[in-house]
C-alpha cells in the first residue's frame, strides 16, 4: 500500500508540473540553476532567460547575444516559449517529429532486385 502511495503522489506531481509554463517553474526556482552549456548548444528557451529574464550563466554576454542574432530570436517568440505548457510543448515536438520521420521514410531508397546475367 505504501508504494502505491507514492506512485500516485508522483503520478499526480507529474501531472501538475506538465501543466506549468517555464515562467511558472522559474517562479517556483526549478529553473533557477545556472547555465553551464555554451551558447551554441543552449536551447532557445535557455537563451531568451539568460538574454532577456537574467538568468545566471557561465557565458558572456556577448556569447549570448551573439548567438541570439544568429538564430533570430526576437522578444516575442520568448514571450510565447516561456509562457508555453510543457504539455503543450511536448505535444508540438511530437507532432514535428512525426512529420519530420514521415518525409524521412518517403525520400529513402528502394533497392532493386538482384538480376542475374
Amino acid at each position: 500500500m505504501d508504494k502505491l502511495h507514492r506512485c500516485l503522489i508522483a503520478g499526480a506531481a507529474i501531472v501538475a508540473l506538465s501543466g506549468c509554463s517555464a515562467k511558472q517553474s522559474q517562479q517556483l526556482g526549478m529553473r533557477s540553476n545556472t547555465v553551464t552549456k555554451v551558447s551554441q548548444q543552449m536551447s532557445n528557451l535557455e537563451l531568451c532567460e539568460t538574454y532577456l529574464y537574467g538568468r545566471s550563466t557561465t557565458q558572456t554576454h556577448f556569447a549570448i547575444a551573439s548567438e541570439w542574432n544568429r538564430r533570430g530570436l526576437s522578444r516575442k517568440y520568448c514571450e510565447e516559449t516561456i509562457n508555453q505548457l510543457y504539455i503543450s510543448a511536448w505535444a508540438s515536438w511530437l507532432v514535428a517529429n512525426k512529420d519530420k520521420k514521415t518525409t524521412e521514410d518517403a525520400t529513402k531508397p528502394v533497392p532493386l532486385p538482384a538480376t542475374n546475367l
